[in-house]
């Protein structure tokens, strides 16, 4: 009964993080409300929503894997990772992207972007530059 209730436990927990791509919760934990509710954020959520991105993308849109899986489990592990570090106040200034954080964006930008992107040579993972090489303060001013 005990091995059985472990392995039931584990398979929750395992599978847990694919509940964030639900459609119910998806969009509770995704965009301006959901990130900016970490004061840290404000000013990121201020310039995305000056930006014309507003009108297409929200956070997870650029942020996040759209495949369930990949997805699902990045979501976790950023959102752990990020709340480990503002509570113990060990949160990185100034805010950067992290280099796994990097191919992400820069594949997204590529999934919106792409025809434009392929006139530059450039593919999903960014051969010689990325976006925001050139497009710095797109959708971010800071």
């Amino acid at each position: 009964m005990k091995k059985t209730l472990l392995i039931v436990i584990g398979v929750v927990l395992l599978l847990s993080p694919l509940a964030a791509k639900l459609p119910p919760l998806g969009p509770l934990l995704d965009g301006p409300r959901f990130c900016g509710s970490c004061h840290i954020m404000n000013p990121w959520v201020d310039t995305w929503s000056n930006s014309a991105h507003r009108e297409v993308a929200t956070c997870g849109d650029c942020h996040l894997p759209h495949d369930l899986i990949r997805g699902a489990y990045y979501k976790a592990y950023v959102g752990v990772r990020d709340g480990i570090e503002t509570t113990l106040g060990i949160w990185p200034e100034p805010i950067r992207i992290s280099s796994h954080g990097g191919v992400v964006t820069q594949e997204n930008c590529y999934r919106c972007h792409g025809q434009i992107m392929g006139a530059t040579n450039e593919g999903p993972r960014g051969t010689t530059r990325k976006c925001w090489d050139c497009h710095r303060n797109t959708p971010h001013s800071l």
